[in-house]
């Protein structure tokens, strides 16, 4: 595997079992996954942690919403190139944030790759 790009996906996601589910998800297409249970921890990961190949976000997460990862990610020059992903469990039509892709849970693991390759991170 010398040489092979390694692509990693920070995944947002406060419930257990849904983060649990989309963690497999992306390690079984091939991706090498960085949790946050919120926002904020994403955040905090962002600023000591490599840049990752794309951002799943779930938009409503303790402490910090997703709408605020993506405004604060977007006003960082290291970062602001990063494809997002949002995720909602609700029709998100009238306030998405300034992502590339959109899924709503819960989604399959077509949606996902569909996303991701959507995005660029695939």
């Amino acid at each position: 595997m010398e040489g092979t790009l390694i692509r990693r996906v920070l995944l947002v996601e406060d419930d257990p079992g849904m983060r649990d589910a989309i963690r497999a998800l992306l390690v079984r297409v091939g991706f090498q996954v960085a949790v946050a249970t919120d926002s904020a921890e994403a955040w905090e990961l962002l600023g000591r942690g490599p840049r990752p190949a794309a951002i799943l976000v779930d938009l409503y997460t303790p402490r910090m919403t997703g709408h605020d990862l993506v405004a604060r990610v977007r006003r960082t020059p290291r970062l602001a190139q990063v494809p997002i992903i949002a995720m909602s469990g609700e029709r998100a039509t009238r306030d998405r944030p300034a992502a590339e892709a959109f899924l709503e849970k819960p989604f399959s693991r077509e949606q996902l790759e569909w996303a991701l390759h959507e995005v660029g991170a695939s």
